[in-house]
């Protein structure tokens, strides 16, 4: 078995309502018939019933030629009048004669094309008939196949003509090779075989896959036009002369196949393609909305806001994607005051420019339409795309703010599975926040729009993440040389987000210190950082930026072990010292803590172990701020080792005593 299954200029460029209305009459004509079909056959066997068995019974009558070999003849028996005899004859002449009326008056002799009993209607409307399903579902593949290419590349008036005149060719020529034929014609395939033909002369290189069967083996393969269909038409000649068709109007196929490539031919000698057809379908297919677009703006300046909406509505309807329309009818919408329009309209702009590729378009519209329409939601699938974006960019804290938006809009989308396991990963293996992850991936887990694979991807994370739950192997790490690449990023994008909040701390009861100051600590992770600052992840979920120039002194400390700090790295921890007026006002000093769990950087995945990493990063804010080195640049680079304190208090303590007194001797400021 040999099938065609598509090739690879199908592609079109506006759908083919020619092709698709002539395969969906075909297939009407058929499933109106095929009742009527299937009705005349059964009255057609009853008839033939009837006459088999009276001429059964009376073996000894005169019998049609059709019968003659079925029910052989006997004489009639010696007492039998001839007057009976003539009687029964009369009766099986007349039963005869119904079953030749009733076979007369099929569907098929109807609507069919008969050689021998010709008529013009029937020249038209057999080829809408078909003798069966493969008869029709065959021929209305190849329609399709062929039928869309030529379709798209000739346009919708000389489409269907050739279609027709194809179908009279391959009529006349089977008809003028069985003139005497009493058999009717029904079927397609002969205009089909016409645009077999022209197929072959326009797209001769494109290439056509097929579906083979063969015993146990199956499989596609490609063949070229110019090798498939001469080879189809050479095997209808072979069946031709081998008289061997089995009722295929071979001659028909033969016809129509060399009609259209007769016309294709003369398509392409005479340039009418490239002189009249092309540019009658361009001057369809190239439709711009530049027009209407006016027309409609000069109602909006106008005053006309109503009508501006009618007509990029209009003009929206035939182009959804048109972003110009789109702004227009967004702005138009908040003329009338129509808030909600508007805001729907800017949530589909979004998408429009995501279907455009356009993603700096994209964010820029996601982020005007945030700041004025926060209580419209994007589409999910436009959230995901964008967060997803600014995962690739490594802005993880907006990808995190994204997910975390997409869950809460549409929690019960088909897509909120994903956008959970997408947040959770970047918890997971980010921001490093198991805990957190964990709950998500259960709601991704028992989600009820999660699937089977949704649910088997969510089980993996759970269980990554109650590993990363469990306390970490104390492994001795030496303290390596400071790598010299920047981390700082190359470019700063575009508008810098809200500088990182800095909640309300509880003061640490520390021993008294010659200032008497607090130290206010705020713990914080470190997601990201650039040539303006810090991007923090607070616990509570908040992000924000830290500007270098904020940051006025820097701490690294060893807490809870006095011996060998590489014994114990997990618990460095670093105090950024914010800088006086930078915050609120009050007695007490605040910093920014973070431990060396806390660095989810992107730029320091590759370090070779955390404390390097830890050090990179140290080295990175010494270079990029003015701040002050808390004891020493190389104390707080672990050049030596890290300085150690048994426990918090002691640490704060002497951080606070060394800390120079507000107004006096303060650390220099960048910026």
């Amino acid at each position: 078995m040999l099938i065609p299954i598509g090739h690879e200029h199908q592609q079109v460029t506006r759908l083919p309502w020619v092709t698709i209305t002539l395969v969906a009459a075909n297939v009407a004509v058929f499933l109106l018939t095929l009742p009527l079909v299937n009705q005349h056959a059964e009255e057609v066997r009853l008839r033939a019933r009837e006459v088999v068995q009276f001429a059964r019974e009376h073996p000894y009558l005169r019998l049609p030629k059709q019968f003659v070999r079925v029910i052989p003849a006997r004489r009639p028996p010696p007492n039998l009048a001839p007057e009976v005899i003539g009687e029964e004859q009369v009766r099986l002449d007349s039963l005869m004669s119904q079953f030749q009326a009733s076979a007369s008056a099929s569907v098929y002799r109807t609507y069919g094309y008969i050689p021998a009993e010709p008529r013009l209607l029937s020249m038209f409307t057999s080829m809408f008939m078909h003798g069966g399903w493969f008869h029709l579902i065959g021929n209305m593949l190849f329609l399709w196949l062929a039928g869309g290419s030529l379709e798209d590349r000739w346009g919708r008036v000389f489409f269907p003509v050739l279609y027709v005149v194809s179908g009279i060719a391959a009529t006349l020529t089977h008809a003028a090779m069985h003139p005497q034929s009493t058999m009717p014609l029904v079927g397609a395939s002969g205009a089909i075989a016409g645009l077999m033909g022209a197929f072959l002369v326009r797209q001769a290189t494109t290439r056509i896959r097929f579906f083979y069967w063969i015993y146990f083996f199956r499989g596609t393969f490609h063949a070229p036009a110019y090798v498939a269909l001469p080879l189809w038409l050479l095997q209808q000649f072979a069946m031709a002369q081998s008289g061997q068709a089995g009722g295929v109007a071979v001659w028909a196929h033969i016809g129509g196949f060399g009609l259209g490539a007769v016309v294709a031919t003369l398509i392409l000698v005479t340039g009418l393609e490239a002189k009249v057809l092309a540019p009658a379908i361009q001057k369809k297919t190239t439709w711009t909305a530049s027009d209407r677009l006016a027309a409609a703006l000069g109602k909006l300046d106008g005053g006309d806001a109503e009508g501006a909406i009618k007509d990029l509505e209009a003009l929206l309807k035939a182009k959804p994607d048109n972003i110009d329309a789109r702004t227009s009818l967004i702005d138009a919408y908040t003329r009338t005051g129509d808030q909600a329009a508007a805001g729907r309209e800017s949530a589909r702009l979004v998408g429009a420019y995501l279907k455009a590729r356009d993603m700096t378009g994209a964010v820029a519209a996601a982020r005007e339409h945030k700041q004025t329409y926060r209580d419209v939601p994007l589409a999910l699938r436009d959230q995901l795309t964008l967060a997803t974006d600014c995962e690739k960019r490594q802005e993880y804290a907006e990808a995190a703010e994204g997910y975390r938006e997409a869950i809460a809009s549409w929690p019960d989308d088909p897509l909120a599975p994903k956008a959970l396991l997408a947040y959770s990963r970047l918890l997971l293996q980010v921001f490093k926040e198991p805990g957190e992850a964990l709950g998500m991936l259960e709601q991704a887990r028992t989600h009820p729009r999660a699937t089977p694979e949704f649910q088997q991807a969510s089980a993996a994370m759970i269980a990554a993440a109650k590993d990363a739950l469990q306390p970490a192997r104390e492994r001795p790490e030496a303290a390596p040389q400071i790598s010299s690449a920047p981390v700082v990023a190359e470019a700063p994008p575009p508008p810098p987000p809200p500088e990182a909040p800095v909640p309300e701390a509880v003061p640490v009861e520390v021993p008294a210190s010659p200032s008497h100051r607090p130290l206010l600590p705020v713990p914080m992770r470190a997601v990201g950082l650039d040539a303006r600052g810090l991007q923090l992840h607070d616990r509570r979920g908040g992000t924000g930026l830290l500007p270098w120039k904020q940051v006025a002194g820097i701490s690294v400390a060893s807490i809870g072990n006095s011996d060998d700090t590489a014994q114990n790295a997990d618990l460095l921890i670093l105090d950024l010292v914010m800088a006086t007026n930078s915050t609120p006002t009050g007695p007490g000093v605040r910093c920014v803590r973070l431990s060396i769990k806390d660095l989810a950087i992107p730029q320091l995945q590759g370090e070779p172990s955390p404390v390097r990493a830890f050090q990179r990063f140290v080295a990175t804010i010494l270079k990029v701020t003015a701040a002050a080195p808390h004891p020493s640049r190389d104390a707080c680079l672990g050049l030596h080792g890290f300085p150690s304190f048994p426990d918090l208090a002691t640490y704060e303590a002497d951080l606070m005593a060394t800390l120079p007194t507000p107004g006096k001797d303060r650390p220099a400021q960048s910026g």
